[in-house]
């Protein structure tokens, strides 16, 4: 199967339905309402697309779930006055004895405090005293959470919650950090990862929920692994080495040994490798096209779009929004991911520019065009695409940048002019000045891949002729490629005093005119 590119509009479309209605494919999933909100308004948010939504109504309903004590209540009773994550919950419970009808969950309350703060809303007005007063009752012997105070399971989820719950607020007065602490360490395996629960088996999940904690409450550092420092708190180095060996050869990520990839683990081990300072680690470009194969071919807005797993139907808002969120903490890596066939077209295109210019068909000089369009193939095919080594390194996206912007604004110029006879000033004006920021940035990523791409050329001898052989010639690829940058040195002067002499003469005839 070719690749996908990211249906982004589709995924706007699902996020936006689900921002406060459930299709009816959600029924049974009525009780996590909240929840699934906050995965449909962290996507938009993640695809820059808030303003679909009104922000007034989604804080006025968020608020409408969290349960208030009464003037005669005791804070201290040990109920639990969060957020509820349906309306459903909010009806009374059969045979529990709970006069204000409050089954307030720590994950719910979690998810409308992300949606609050997502949406630019100020925590402060919230009744946050009632809340941590209350949540500081949930907190057990051994340090970890019920999610409730109706009783329920306890482990890492709800102690992630607790704690995101305090960052959030910036206080810290609903949990006892220590306690929690020791539970989390409690919970670290003998391989590295953590399981939900001291003794259980290591879950990707789990970890994250513990890592992200430990951060939250300040008892391990943002980029811990980068300069391998040991921690106090857990063991790094096998934790790391437990998360990089959970992305599998398809690219996706594991939740635990010998499973299959799923979507949700590239966020929840991702995430943790995020915190630690080894993302850069991870095969990023593998990520993105599993990712991209998880989307399923038809777009329905009652489904989603996104899978747990490839080429399958099922999906859902949680699903979608981990996957949109992965691909962003991807950043510049999965750029070249991104754009590599149309890159590798437009570029290959461009060589009708100098047979036009040959022929005579456009007012082109050769010696003009023929060293802009050989580096930029050069580098297309020659490095980019024969070095995939380089395919991940920030000038890709400055490259890429550069080149964009300068032909979107060149070809829509000359475009324009063969259309109408004439091009508006304004256009006339950013094809013959942008280039004097444009052509630095793009020439400095050119020279720079090529710099990077020069060990692998040597170590690998591709493209090279050694003799002897029939022809009595020899070739070096990588002597050729350092020529061709200390071509650059000369050439890219010259390129720039051609182009401003080139200004000049355009916008003093557009002047006189």
């Amino acid at each position: 199967m070719g690749k996908r590119d990211f249906e982004r509009l589709h995924h706007v479309a699902f996020f936006e339905a689900m921002a406060t209605e459930l299709p009816d494919e959600y029924a049974s999933q009525e009780v996590n309402h909240l929840t699934l909100s906050y995965f449909a308004v962290g996507g938009l948010s993640l695809l820059r697309e808030l303003d679909r939504i009104n922000k007034d109504e989604i804080a006025k309903w968020v608020l409408s779930f969290q349960v208030h004590p009464a003037a005669n209540d005791d804070i201290g009773s040990g109920l639990f006055y969060g957020f509820c994550g349906s309306r459903s919950t909010q009806f009374p419970l059969p045979n529990v004895k709970d006069p204000c009808h409050n089954v307030s969950h720590l994950a719910s309350t979690y998810s409308a405090l992300a949606i609050l703060k997502i949406i630019g809303y100020d925590l402060a007005n919230i009744d946050c005293k009632a809340l941590l007063l209350s949540l500081k009752m949930l907190q057990q012997p051994d340090g970890s959470f019920m999610p409730t105070h109706i009783g329920a399971e306890t482990d890492l989820r709800f102690v992630y919650c607790a704690a995101a719950i305090c960052s959030m607020l910036d206080d810290w007065t609903g949990m006892d950090k220590l306690k929690a602490k020791e539970y989390i360490l409690n919970c670290q395996s003998y391989d590295g990862g953590f399981g939900m629960v001291p003794g259980s088996e290591s879950h990707g999940g789990g970890t994250f929920c513990a890592v992200a904690a430990l951060h939250l409450m300040g008892f391990i550092q943002v980029d811990l692994a980068s300069d391998l420092r040991d921690s106090t708190s857990i063991d790094t180095c096998m934790l790391l080495e437990w998360c990089l060996q959970r992305q599998v050869t398809d690219g996706g990520f594991q939740g635990r040994r010998n499973k299959l990839s799923d979507t949700c683990y590239a966020f929840w081990v991702g995430g943790v490798l995020k915190i630690l300072g080894a993302y850069h680690l991870i095969d990023s470009c593998a990520l993105r096209s599993f990712l991209l194969t998880c989307q399923s071919p038809v777009i329905d807005l009652r489904t989603s779009s996104i899978s747990l797993i490839p080429f399958s139907d099922s999906s859902g808002a949680q699903v979608l929004y981990y996957a949109v969120l992965t691909l962003r903490l991807s950043g510049h890596k999965a750029v070249y991911a991104a754009v590599e066939r149309p890159l590798q077209f437009a570029q290959t295109a461009a060589i009708m520019e100098i047979v036009h210019g040959l022929v005579g068909l456009v007012r082109s000089p050769v010696s003009a065009t023929l060293p802009q369009i050989g580096s930029r193939l050069f580098l297309t095919w020659g490095v980019l695409w024969s070095f995939p080594e380089t395919q991940s390194h920030l000038l890709v996206t400055t490259l890429v940048i550069s080149w964009s912007i300068t032909e979107i604004i060149r070809y829509s110029f000359f475009g324009t002019k063969e259309a109408f006879g004439f091009a508006p000033s304004w256009l006339l004006w950013l094809r013959y000045s942008t280039f004097m920021l444009l052509y630095p940035t793009g020439i400095s990523s050119e020279v720079g891949l090529i710099y990077i791409a020069l060990p692998y050329m040597k170590a690998s001898e591709k493209y090279c002729i050694r003799m002897p052989n029939k022809w009595n010639f020899s070739y070096d690829y990588f002597y050729s490629s350092v020529l061709a940058l200390l071509i650059y040195v000369p050439g890219s002067p010259h390129m720039y005093r051609y182009m401003l002499s080139q200004r000049k003469k355009a916008l003093s005839k557009a002047k006189a005119a």
